[in-house]
């Protein structure tokens, strides 16, 4: 298995991040993207004021799984900021998550109101990338 610090030493200047807010909804999240169903992600402004690292066009991150051992590097190819209430189908889709602009609305605005930050105007920044490499064993 490859180490968090090996991955850091091929890739540097990489971020760390994670899908989802519990390791089962991470290890959804990851087996999407494994799949190339998602290749989106957002974060809103709250977020990134508390501590979550911006992506960066070109910039290559490192995806860890809940027991924080690294799954997959990731490039991101574009960032776009939007307001929630502006989301677009198209984009909503490429995050993989869900099958429509309303049910990505519904899980999406449960999820800000667990944080204590939904609004219908709040700022996301919307990303989308590619996989660089799949770190899991095997592959």
């Amino acid at each position: 298995m490859v180490t968090l610090a090996e991955v850091k030493a091929r890739y540097p200047g990489a971020e760390t991040y994670r899908f989802g807010e519990s390791a089962a909804l991470s290890d959804a999240l990851l087996s999407l993207v494994r799949a190339g169903k998602k290749r989106a992600t957002c974060a809103s402004d709250a977020e990134i004021a508390a501590g979550e690292a911006p992506a960066v066009v070109g910039r290559c991150d490192i995806v860890l799984d809940f027991e924080d051992v690294p799954q997959l590097v990731t490039r991101t190819l574009e960032l776009v900021r939007v307001r929630f209430c502006d989301m677009t189908e198209k984009m909503a889709l490429m995050e993989g998550e869900d099958e429509s602009l309303a049910d990505w609305c519904a899980g999406h605005e449960r999820y800000y109101r667990g944080l204590g930050i939904f609004d219908p105007d709040m700022w996301l920044i919307w990303e989308r990338f590619e996989i660089v490499e799949d770190l899991r064993e095997g592959r």
